[in-house]
């Protein structure tokens, strides 16, 4: 969190561009999901209008009242029955007048009577195109029929050459339909009410065979297209059935713009929401397929899920911009707690510093000369800031261009016993009056003995001993870790304090010379008195 918090306050701008992308992944997110709970709501609805435009296909053809009145003839008249086992064409009157009463009540094209041999015994047609004497033995419906199936079929009439519906009920040998089936009652009729039913149902409405063929629709130049690209075997099945007629028989299939595979598909660049259901019509080839295809640009309009999307990411934007400020205010808070707490650390430091130099002060005071002063300033900075070997040169004078040894913090004898101005860096140090922080590295050639060992030190202090811009000598000391400021200023104080400590010795020292020459002068000048008292 206090990362989190440090790079809102610190990288504003950086801030603020995260904050605007995720806004508008918020807000595209919301409207994505807005959209498809909308599509996914649309599409629910649009599967149960399917299927229940698929139940009414089914009860107005199957389960329909035509379907009914071919199944009473087969199953109850005799008639019937008997012209259905006579061998070759009779079109007797009564029978064609009962098909043609059938036919006029439901408004049929056409019905027939289908032997067993499956040569139409008797048939009657609206438009003076009798089927009588054709063999529809290859027909599906027939073969239903023979099977003791009522079943609605879909195919192209190989006498009027239109799109057709098969009616067919078997004609049982005797009044109970578990009788055998000795033929069939079949009425044709044009796909004007499918046609009717599918025309304003929704946008586009296809209802396809089970060899995928679309046979019907509000869409009819999309009439004996397929679904995808058939195999070669599948096309030459679908030829040789002859359920299309002539739509196959010079040219492939066309295939539809859009798939109907997936619940969702694009065409003309909209979005269609795609509902099936089964059309259930005892056709051996399986069930037909009705599809349901609705326009989401017209129903599930974009600019409602990008309003939502739009609101989300100004509400999400207005929480995230305050969690931000708060972010700020609080990095603000613990930024001044830590400079608060700084500043009471920095102070305690001080004061603790202060009272270890006055501490210093006090004991460097009490050394007699210049080599005890001098060495307890070595043992002060080691007890203070870690210093693990040290020298101090001292001048004798002002005009001294030479240092002197005085004392040696853990130093071998090999020690030079003097160093001149200018001469290597501790002259160098001395003659620039400045003090200087070396890095030594760690191949380099100092190294500090014990009797544990060596170690090099991380860090060499050279430092001039000034006092108004007197120069009284030189330090030079190794620590084990690189100083920080902290450190150094302290050494800095270290080394102010022995300076006037050595300026004050040194006034003394000269102080009491002067008095001893007086004094000796005093008594010479006493003796000389007395030698000359007569």
């Amino acid at each position: 969190m206090g990362g989190i918090t440090q790079f809102v306050a610190e990288k504003t701008h950086l801030a603020r561009l995260t904050l605007a992308i995720a806004m508008a992944v918020i807000g595209v997110g919301s409207a994505y999901i807005a959209q498809e709970f909308k599509e996914r709501d649309h599409l629910s609805l649009l599967q149960s209008e399917a299927r229940r435009h698929g139940i009414e296909i089914m009860s107005q053809t199957l389960n329909g009242n035509l379907m009914g009145s071919v199944a009473v003839l087969g199953l109850l008249d005799e008639g019937i029955k008997l012209e259905a086992q006579t061998a070759g064409v009779s079109n007797s009157p009564r029978v064609q007048g009962m098909l043609e009463s059938v036919a006029r009540a439901y408004d049929a094209h056409g019905v027939f009577l289908v032997g067993r041999d499956g040569i139409i015994r008797s048939s009657w047609d609206s438009g003076g195109k009798p089927s009588t004497g054709i063999n529809v033995e290859f027909r599906p419906y027939y073969q239903m029929a023979m099977q003791r199936k009522e079943n609605v079929y879909a195919a192209v009439s190989m006498a009027r050459g239109d799109r057709s519906l098969y009616f067919t009920a078997p004609i049982y040998s005797d009044k109970t339909r578990d009788g055998t089936a000795v033929g069939g009652v079949v009425a044709r009729t044009d796909l004007s009410k499918i046609d009717a039913l599918l025309r304003d149902k929704t946008d586009i409405a296809l209802l396809l065979s089970p060899q995928g063929v679309v046979f019907a629709g509000n869409r009819g130049d999309w009439i004996g297209f397929l679904p995808e690209r058939p195999a070669p075997g599948q096309l030459s099945a679908i030829r040789d059935l002859k359920q299309f007629g002539a739509m196959f028989e010079k040219q492939d299939p066309s295939i539809l713009p859009v798939s109907i595979r997936e619940d969702r598909t694009s065409l003309d660049g909209k979005r269609y929401a795609v509902a099936r259901a089964h059309v259930q019509w005892n056709d051996p080839f399986g069930d037909w397929t009705l599809v349901l295809m609705e326009d989401l640009s017209r129903t599930v309009p974009r600019g409602e899920s990008a309003f939502i999307g739009v609101g989300a990411a100004f509400v999400v934007g207005i929480l995230l911009l305050t969690l931000l400020n708060m972010l700020r205010s609080r990095h603000a808070q613990q930024i001044s707690a830590r400079q608060v707490a700084e500043f009471a650390l920095a102070q305690q430091r001080a004061a603790e510093r202060k009272a270890q130099l006055s501490a210093t002060a006090l004991r460097l005071q009490q050394a007699k000369d210049v080599a005890e002063l001098t060495d307890a300033f070595l043992r002060e900075s080691h007890h203070l800031i870690g210093t693990l070997q040290g020298l101090v040169y001292v001048r004798a004078g002002e005009s001294d261009a030479v240092m002197r040894l005085a004392a040696g913090y853990a130093t071998g004898e090999s020690v030079m016993p003097e160093v001149a101005l200018g001469e290597g860096l501790l002259g160098e140090c001395a003659l620039g009056r400045r003090m200087q922080v070396i890095a030594t590295p760690p191949d380099g050639i100092w190294s500090i003995e014990s009797g544990l060992g060596n170690v090099r030190p991380l860090a060499v202090i050279l430092a001039p001993i000034m006092l108004n811009d007197a120069l009284h000598g030189v330090i030079e000391i190794a620590l084990l870790t690189f100083p920080d400021d902290e450190v150094t200023q302290q050494f800095e104080e270290l080394v102010k304090i022995l300076a006037l400590n050595l300026e004050l010795m040194r006034r003394h020292e000269h102080t009491e010379a002067r008095l001893l020459a007086a004094s000796a002068a005093e008594r010479g000048k006493g003796a000389r008195q007395s030698g000359e008292t007569p």
